[in-house]
């Protein structure tokens, strides 16, 4: 009996040691993709009629966003469900930089596609006409 739990914990601190070495806190693995926010995100950045549309062109010219920080919205930002289970679904990217509070709202249909609602900024509030 002893020899067994001697061959089980040995077993189990291998295996410990093993998760240890694979998912460490190396901050060079990206493990976030397995999040449904982080796939949210991911299809949002591989949408290039989103992202080529003009009205996301207007919110970037009128916002006065970046190529950069329009990319770590869609890369870096926290998502919610704003209905969840609706249909069709709305997602709020919020992303809190140094000096802005972005917030997007972006509806998803039942075929997969992405519009977006609007973008703005919370600490500095300007009207965008962008309908």
């Amino acid at each position: 009996m002893l020899r067994r739990l001697r061959i089980y914990f040995t077993g189990f601190a291998i295996g410990l040691i093993m998760v240890y070495i694979m998912f460490g806190n190396d901050d060079s693995r990206d493990l976030d993709i397995w999040t449904p926010s982080q796939r949210v995100l991911e299809e949002i950045r591989n949408d290039s009629i989103l992202n080529e549309s003009e009205k996301m062109r207007c919110y970037q010219v009128c916002l006065e966003l970046s190529d950069s920080l329009l990319l770590s919205i869609w890369t870096d930002a926290q998502v919610e469900s704003l209905n969840p289970g609706g249909k069709p679904y709305r997602y709020a990217i919020s992303l809190e930089t140094d000096n802005q509070h972005l917030l997007a709202v972006v509806e998803r249909n039942e075929a997969k596609e992405q519009r977006l609602i609007s973008i703005e900024d919370k600490i500095h509030p300007t009207t965008c006409d962008c309908e």
